[in-house]
């Protein structure tokens, strides 16, 4: 696997040399848009608005739009900042518990290794963060943009997660939500009961992208000639206040019964 970025976790004058990959890969369907007439693929031209024409990509330069309809541009050399050593350092600001870091703010995972030379400073990292229940908090410059990142220890290896800057989130009081009802005792004890008989070990290997595999039948079977399947799928819908409960009766007896099911299996 190909090394996003090489650079080091940099602790006051500690300096750890790494390799960054990325954690994730694309899943799930990617859709072309076709030519209905001949299923040829299509692409969107480069089009200037100001002179009504086509352009190619080498007139292409990027810019900011500092007012509504005005732009500033910028040359590949005025944003070329590579030559700042600091731009190629995870710079750890401090520690702080993971629970201190709220779930929103996790954005995407980078696995982190160490290069000849980090493989003292790396293990010792690793190991104090393991020992400590601690994640390091550090600022980071990718893709031409400053980052804020969580590292913590995961098993054998430390693992980044690209963190959200707080004014990326959109404040809860933005929200106008419509008052909430008391529920009944009688509805939060039926309520516990789903959650105790739904409770048990996260097995994430068993959760998978139902949708991509259902395009995958269909696109196999069209490319056979055979008949496409179908997938039944019952609508939702709001259940009216006075049917909550026997909703949750149900769903009880409905967990009962795929349990059994799975008992004479």
């Amino acid at each position: 696997m190909k090394a996003l970025w090489k650079g080091y976790i940099v602790l006051g004058q500690l300096g750890i040399p790494v390799r960054l990959y990325s954690a994730t890969q694309k899943s799930g369907v990617t859709f072309v848009q076709l030519h209905e007439k001949d299923s040829s693929p299509v692409e969107r031209p480069l089009f200037c608005k100001e002179e009504h024409k086509e352009i190619s990509s080498s007139e292409v330069i990027r810019g900011v739009e500092y007012e509504p309809g005005k732009f500033i541009s910028f040359t590949e050399q005025e944003l070329e900042h590579t030559s700042r050593p600091e731009l190629k350092a995870i710079t750890i600001r401090q520690f702080c518990e993971p629970n201190q870091i709220p779930p929103s703010y996790y954005e995407k995972p980078y696995y982190l290794t160490p290069t000849a030379g980090g493989e003292r400073g790396y293990a010792l990292v690793r190991e104090g963060l393991l020992r400590s229940n601690a994640v390091a908090i550090g600022q980071y410059h990718l893709y031409g943009s400053n980052h804020i990142g969580a590292i913590n220890a995961v098993e054998d290896i430390l693992v980044l997660h690209q963190l959200r800057f707080t004014n990326e989130l959109i404040p809860r009081s933005s929200l106008k939500t419509p008052a909430l009802a008391r529920p009944s005792p009688a509805e939060i004890d039926m309520m516990r009961s789903v959650i105790d008989r739904y409770s048990g070990p996260l097995h994430l290997n068993d959760y998978h992208d139902e949708y991509t595999e259902y395009v995958s039948l269909l696109a196999e079977r069209k490319i056979k000639g055979l008949p496409l399947p179908r997938q039944e799928q019952t609508p939702a819908h709001a259940t009216p206040d006075n049917k909550i409960q026997d909703a949750l009766a149900n769903t009880l007896r409905q967990n009962n019964t795929i349990q059994e099911g799975d008992r004479d299996v």
